[in-house]
């Protein structure tokens, strides 16, 4: 497995098992959301070749071959770090270029992505040869004239940045504890300073769905119970009473879990059939017994699992 793929692989892992509740500078938190797309085409590698004339960094191509572009570690701001398409890449330089962004004394750069309110570059002189750092950055403002070197190549850009979470890892090296008055402010109003988000971690969650006596009935309503802990019943953290459809009680669910900024290392959801069927209708009782009723388990290895893949219905329900 080449580097690339290793590093995706490793925050692929990291996400599968929940684990997208992050911070960064300046006391930014939340919970990130992520993107990887489909791999590049042959037919946009083409189109890129035929417009520069140039061959991308191997690196980076070895990126695009596994996904084309990615959003990564993405706040409820919209920051984080984008990597565009291949077709973007294309659009956005030539844009760039019409624009006055790139300027014309320097306009070797093709514009790649977006990282903290800035502009993501690679210099294609300096990527004509792999021993030649290419990576560049900018903010929105300005023009190419004021790009940064990052002083990396693809890999190890995306690499860090995958340790970053997500923040503009390089700018960290600059900051002076002589100039920088990062943490005290002079009388601070008391309204700037957010506390941070409590975070718990829970080993596992249990998910419990009781299904309703009738299944005829147009306002019946599943019983849902949620509780921490293997045993299910070291400490109840809801209970609430769902919807009549049942997609629209697992989305309840899947908010209420994010909601919380916990990280789950295992989710277990439990569907459980009533006991009892109403059928007066039929039979003439007001209550009869059901004999077989329907169960399912399923597990999840971690939130982002569940979030993918929500449980459905039992067998004749909705």
């Amino acid at each position: 497995m080449n580097q690339i793929a290793a590093v995706l692989d490793g925050l692929q892992q990291k996400i599968n098992h929940g684990s997208t509740f992050i911070q960064r500078k300046y006391n930014e938190i939340g919970q990130a959301k992520f993107n990887f797309p489909a791999p590049v085409t042959a037919a946009s590698l083409a189109a890129f070749e035929a417009e520069f004339n140039q061959k991308l960094p191997s690196e980076y191509q070895t990126f695009l071959e596994l996904h084309d572009g990615a959003d990564l570690f993405i706040l409820d701001d919209g920051l984080g770090l984008v990597l565009y398409s291949l077709d973007k890449v294309i659009e956005s330089t030539i844009e760039a270029k019409e624009d006055g962004l790139i300027d014309e004394d320097f306009d070797y750069f093709w514009v790649i992505g977006e990282v903290n309110e800035g502009y993501l570059l690679i210099h294609t002189e300096h990527a004509k040869t792999e021993d030649t750092p290419y990576m560049y950055w900018k903010y929105h403002e300005g023009t190419t004239e004021d790009a940064d070197p990052i002083d990396q190549n693809f890999g190890t850009f995306l690499e860090y940045s995958i340790i970053a979470q997500g923040d503009v890892f390089w700018e960290f090296k600059d900051f002076s504890i002589e100039k920088d008055n990062y943490f005290v402010d002079e009388d601070p109003p008391k309204e700037d300073v957010k506390p941070p988000l409590p975070i718990k971690f829970v080993d596992s969650v249990r998910v419990e769905i009781e299904y309703p006596i009738s299944k005829t009935d147009s306002d019946y309503e599943y019983t849902v119970s949620i509780y921490e802990g293997k045993s299910g019943k070291e400490r109840l953290m809801s209970r609430h009473e769902g919807g009549s459809r049942f997609n629209k009680l697992i989305e309840d669910v899947r908010n209420r879990l994010s909601g919380r900024q916990f990280h789950y290392s295992l989710i277990n959801v439990f569907q459980t059939e009533s006991r009892f069927w109403e059928n007066e209708e039929e039979t003439g009782d007001s209550l009869i017994i059901n004999e077989s009723p329907q169960k399912q388990g399923l597990s999840y290895d971690g939130y982002r699992a569940f979030a993918d893949q929500l449980p459905r219905p039992l067998p004749g329900w909705k």
